[in-house]
């Protein structure tokens, strides 16, 4: 599979609903062996819910880029999320299928990973 093969297409979750849209993947690099270096595994899907534009980077956090283009294009992207390679049952015509349900890691994870519990109130 390439890569551009996966770009654009939109995801699916267990449900049938809609998450978004590929904008872009994750890779790991396997370990080096000797003169050749490691080989390229797919990791995880970045899906945008709002927007099929590229992040240019953005979501690394470590562009050193316009703030005004950084605010634009985190604005489009709001929401988007991490969905992990294992959670992906197949590619077809139809998209990305999951076939489970995909945890919500954000791309930003100082922000926080969501709880499913609603938050505590402190009162007893």
């Amino acid at each position: 599979m390439l890569l551009s093969e996966l770009l654009d297409m939109p995801v699916i979750d267990v449900d049938g609903a809609g998450l978004g849209t590929v904008v872009d993947v994750r890779f790991r690099r396997g370990a080096r062996r000797r003169d050749h270096e490691g080989d390229l595994e797919l990791v995880a899907l970045i899906v945008s819910p709002h927007s099929r534009l590229s992040m240019y980077g953005y979501e690394r956090g470590r562009v050193n880029g316009p703030a005004v283009v950084a605010r634009v294009i985190e604005w489009l992207h709001r929401r988007s999320r991490l969905i992990p390679w294992e959670c992906v049952q197949r590619v077809d015509g139809d998209g990305v299928v999951l076939g489970v349900t995909a945890p919500h890691i954000p791309l930003d994870v100082r922000r926080g990973i969501p709880d499913s519990a609603p938050p505590s109130t402190g009162r007893a």
